[in-house]
């Protein structure tokens, strides 16, 4: 992947090799080094980092497929990649969506159907129910309730004594995809996307989690961004590139928009042009192969909480975890009550209109309370 050139014929195993770079970066501590698992406190260096960092080692091929994981990671892509070679790698993973769709052969939403069978790579799309899970794979979707379902997980892994590992920042793993991991659970969670959208800019949209850090700053109306301008692939702003110009990078992290889209489906990269239904498309086929999505908004239904509980074979899904930068968002937002019109509530429905679309698609099989279809864990 390092010697490509614009110039370069990919064949179809370095387009697949890149696409799985995007998604799935295995870079160590790559999280610890640059984000807080919680909130968008990142290091100044992160946006302070230039070409010359980014630059692959020579010395060793393993130094420089680091580089361009790390680059990737970030959003950020390098510009010796031909954008239409990324594109066709990347866009046939719609196609499996779109024929089942055709087909009347959907699977049916993990949200209302969850379970514990597994699809292992290179199996023909056959799932196993035979498999003894030994990693949960939590995808934190930002400000859904990300950090409670987190803490709740460590406490299911360490019940069956297997490992736990969650992706925040990055594209969604995408299961029968991983041919160099253990037999994997996956579990993710969604929320309300206009409330979600309206939480997150609370959290780090109206004032940055590392400004509200600084003792000697003050919130108030005048120095806060507006909700109105929360708009943007990249929250205030539309960034427009994805390379590693200082100040000029798109992290997924970051959306304020379609997020959820952006984040399962991992096609979002404005250099990449990709229509965003079509990102929806490739979420959705994600999304559908996951074992369970937790619907944040219905956990004030006692029966949907003992339900979960009672798939997992453990107590205490209420218990809740604190992100790094909640105590601080907070109290700014008491002292200045956030107020959300109409008019800016509809223009927010409209431009997370294939959020609420996916969000609906997913979850709506639970209206009426009948969660029948969740199955008890029988302890094998």
């Amino acid at each position: 992947l390092n010697s490509i050139t614009p110039s370069d014929e990919l064949t179809p195993q370095q387009q697949q090799a890149i696409l799985l770079d995007y998604q799935f970066p295995n870079i160590d501590d790559i999280d610890d080094k640059y984000h807080d698992d919680d909130d968008d406190n990142i290091d100044d260096t992160t946006n302070e980092l230039n070409d010359d960092q980014y630059e692959p080692n020579e010395q060793n091929t393993t130094e420089k497929i680091k580089s361009l994981q790390l680059q990737i990671s970030e959003g950020i892509i390098s510009n010796t990649i031909p954008i239409t070679q990324i594109n066709q790698a990347i866009l046939h993973r719609n196609q499996e969506f779109q024929r089942a769709k055709e087909n009347d052969t959907l699977p049916s939403s993990p949200a209302c159907h969850p379970h514990f069978n597994h699809l292992p790579p290179n199996n023909g799309g056959l799932w196993n129910n035979t498999t003894k899970f030994k990693r949960i794979l939590f995808y934190h979707a930002r400000k859904a309730g990300g950090s409670s379902m987190n803490k709740y997980l460590v406490k299911v892994a360490q019940a069956y004594g297997i490992k736990i590992e969650w992706i925040e920042w990055n594209a969604m793993e995408e299961p029968g995809t991983q041919f160099d991991k253990e037999d994997t659970f996956y579990v993710t969670h969604l929320r309300e996307p206009i409330a979600r959208s309206i939480s997150h800019f609370q959290y780090n949209g109206r004032w940055p989690c590392k400004t509200l850090q600084h003792r000697e700053f003050e919130p108030t109306e005048e120095n806060a961004f507006k909700l109105e301008s929360w708009n943007e692939t990249q929250g205030h702003e539309a960034k427009k590139t994805c390379h590693t110009r200082k100040n000029d990078v798109f992290r997924l992290g970051d959306c304020a928009v379609n997020c959820y889209t952006q984040w399962f489906g991992g096609l979002s990269c404005p250099r990449w042009e990709v229509p965003v239904e079509q990102q929806y498309e490739v979420a959705m086929s994600k999304l559908l192969k996951y074992n369970m999505i937790i619907v944040i908004d219905k956990l004030h239904d006692p029966k949907y909480v003992q339900a979960i509980e009672n798939f997992f074979g453990v107590e205490g899904l209420l218990e809740r975890g604190v992100p790094y930068c909640e105590r601080m968002s907070h109290k700014a937002n008491e002292k200045n009550p956030l107020v959300v019109t109409d008019e800016t509530r509809a223009r927010l429905t409209e431009l997370n209109r294939v959020d609420l679309k996916l969000y609906h698609e997913i979850s709506d099989c639970l209206e009426g309370g009948n969660y029948e279809d969740i199955p008890k864990w029988d302890g094998s």
